[in-house]
């Protein structure tokens, strides 16, 4: 949150076309707020009725969805933000509570993400070998669920202390460490950099090249998920996609704190005035997320339906009394199949995406 024109020189020869740039972000914001609003609280919904399975990866899609749906509450303050040109008008609580449930839960989103692949890759190695009893499977989650949520905590706070109002010629919401800028301002880029990105694309990378290779090595679960194995390269991809571009000008940025000599004036304003766009196409992963790892899936989408079809008043859904029977017969007749598939599935079962 800063408002990067009070920090450049005004002897600037490029143009940059704030009001257009102004009015994208907004409307932008607005379309990334509802639909994402509307599609990571059906995530939580549908997940929310199966949160006591013993399926690790579903209740990583539970976290995972809270953390996107936070972020999407927290997106009109962003979005009246940008309308206002970056001027901040609702006083050092809200700049600082807004920054930490951004920072918390953009980084749990990334550990659950990074998660989800580790745990797809070891149900799919475990297959039909004994495991350990559900309960104790449920509290070993339980425990990794909630350090990976006092870790983004932790690291929320470690940049929330540091952010305040500061009126140049309006106020505004900014990262400014009060004690040696320089140091402090490096080390949470680099240790957002690792912590948020870094790393969790290496485990999703290792882990899920891992658990294609698995697949397709495996005749058990070969022939009915050779054709999804695509989809595991894609997760990585579009996490990759989504936030490479703001990380790579927050290196930027930070490469011009080291060296102010560097960047002439033009590059500068080029630079942020790229930054605003950036971390907006960054938060595309909220929209992402819910639908790769949710509305892709076959059983997800089947309870979402019976779970709307559940609270439609009875009048409405009689006549598909037919229809639900013969479902059901055909699932009890291939329940055990599906049972022993689902374990190593990779996007399109009970067991996860």
């Amino acid at each position: 949150m800063n408002n990067e024109t009070d920090w450049l020189p005004d002897h600037c020869t490029v143009k940059v076309d704030l009001v257009s740039r102004r009015i994208g972000l907004f409307l932008f914001h607005l379309l990334m707020f509802i639909a994402g609003l509307i599609m990571n609280l059906m995530v939580v919904w549908v997940n929310w009725q199966r949160r006591r399975t013993r399926n690790t990866v579903i209740f990583c899609i539970l976290n995972m969805g809270v953390a996107d749906t936070m972020l999407m509450l927290i997106l009109p303050i962003s979005m009246l933000e940008v309308a206002l040109d970056h001027v901040w008008v609702w006083g050092d609580f809200l700049c600082r509570f807004s920054n930490l449930i951004i920072v918390v839960n953009i980084h749990a989103s990334s550990f659950f993400l990074a998660y989800i692949s580790v745990e797809r890759y070891q149900s799919l190695v475990r297959g039909t070998a004994a495991k350990i009893t559900v309960t104790s499977e449920k509290r070993k989650r339980n425990i990794i669920c909630a350090a990976l949520w006092i870790f983004a905590l932790f690291l929320g706070l470690l940049e929330t202390v540091h952010v305040r109002v500061l009126g140049l010629s309006e106020p505004g919401c900014y990262l400014v460490p009060e004690h040696d800028y320089e140091k402090w301002f490096s080390s949470l880029v680099i240790i957002q950099f690792l912590a948020q990105y870094l790393i969790p694309v290496v485990i999703m990378v290792t882990f899920n090249t891992l658990t294609a290779r698995a697949v397709r090595s495996s005749p058990e679960v070969q022939i009915r998920n050779i054709n999804d194995i695509w989809f595991l390269h894609v997760y990585s991809s579009v996490f990759i996609i989504c936030w490479l571009p703001f990380q790579l000008t927050m290196i930027l940025i930070l490469v011009d704190l080291a060296q102010p000599d560097l960047f002439d004036c033009n590059g500068l304003e080029q630079l942020f005035f790229s930054y605003a766009i950036v971390r907006t196409v960054a938060l595309l992963h909220c929209l992402a997320n819910p639908i790769l790892y949710s509305f892709l899936s076959r059983s997800f989408r089947s309870k979402l339906i019976n779970l709307i079809l559940s609270r439609l008043p009875q009048d409405l859904v009689v006549n598909q009394g037919t229809d639900q029977h013969a479902n059901q017969v055909e699932v009890k007749g291939d329940g055990r199949k599906a049972n022993n598939m689902a374990e190593n599935n990779t996007s399109q079962s009970d067991e996860g995406p």
